[in-house]
């Protein structure tokens, strides 16, 4: 049965990466990157993320939340399969053209902008570093399509190189190709991470730091981060403030996400 499941997790991998590829947002470990840590065989993660974006600090037509809750459950010890929808709040910046004049000033209400899932595979766990694939499709909802113009499926292929240390440590590297209709983009991620309270297993701290091929110099990001167990090892509460360029433009982002691993 786990040969089984790996052969369609790599047939559906590479289908994804030959015509493209989006970012997972289960994101075990850090916030915003993916880390090698899955499910495992008969674990499920349930998980909610609130963020609240800036794409262009000059103009609050394009400021934005959404609402993500997701399910992840491990089918083998080695593959997990997530999925999570984005319920969603866009400024009026975000529509359409032809039709910003209809939610003017303060845009549409709340919708359910897409759904997505993923399958992340353990590849190996090494002596110098562990790697990890995943494939993820992200389907569009209807008034996602009509309003911001999202018709198209995003497609997306990640890897991921990491190595845990002593203490509970971990650094982890991301590089990721996506492709929506006729635009695709890489990108990169590199993050670190270390309890910050005597028990190893307690409150962490990290910083992830985000970025984009093209127009390196226009497309970054810094993710600090804290990293919260809960009332025991199952449930971890996660926050942090991004800051950084989207073609140029200043950006932020606060996240706050709850985890309970059951």
């Amino acid at each position: 049965m786990e040969k089984i499941a790996v052969r369609l997790f790599f047939a559906l991998f590479l289908a994804l990466v030959t015509v493209g590829s989006v970012s997972a947002h289960h994101a075990m470990e850090y916030i915003e990157m993916e880390s090698y840590t899955t499910a495992r065989k008969g674990e499920a993660v349930y998980h909610l993320h609130y963020d609240q974006m800036v794409d262009d600090e000059d103009n609050p037509g394009l400021d934005h939340w959404e609402l993500t809750p997701g399910f992840s459950y491990g089918i083998v010890d080695r593959l997990m399969l997530d999925i999570h929808t984005h319920f969603a709040k866009f400024g009026v910046g975000h529509v359409v053209p032809g039709r910003q004049a209809e939610f003017a000033p303060g845009g549409p209400s709340p919708f359910m902008e897409a759904v997505a899932t993923s399958l992340q595979y353990r590849v190996t766990e090494g002596a110098i570093v562990d790697v990890a694939v995943v494939g993820t499709l992200e389907v569009p909802f209807g008034r996602s399509e009509d309003l911001l113009g999202s018709e198209d499926n995003v497609y997306a292929g990640l890897l991921i190189l990491g190595k845990d240390f002593e203490g509970h440590r971990n650094i982890t590297a991301n590089l990721g190709y996506e492709k929506e209709g006729d635009e695709d983009g890489i990108s990169w991620g590199l993050a670190a991470k270390s309890p910050i309270s005597p028990e190893t297993h307690g409150i962490a701290a990290g910083i992830e730091l985000l970025g984009s091929f093209e127009d390196a110099g226009d497309n970054w990001s810094v993710l600090p981060g804290v990293y919260m167990p809960l009332g025991g090892q199952n449930t971890t509460l996660k926050t942090g403030l991004e800051l950084g360029k989207a073609d140029g433009a200043g950006t932020m982002r606060a996240n706050v996400t709850l985890m309970y691993k059951f």
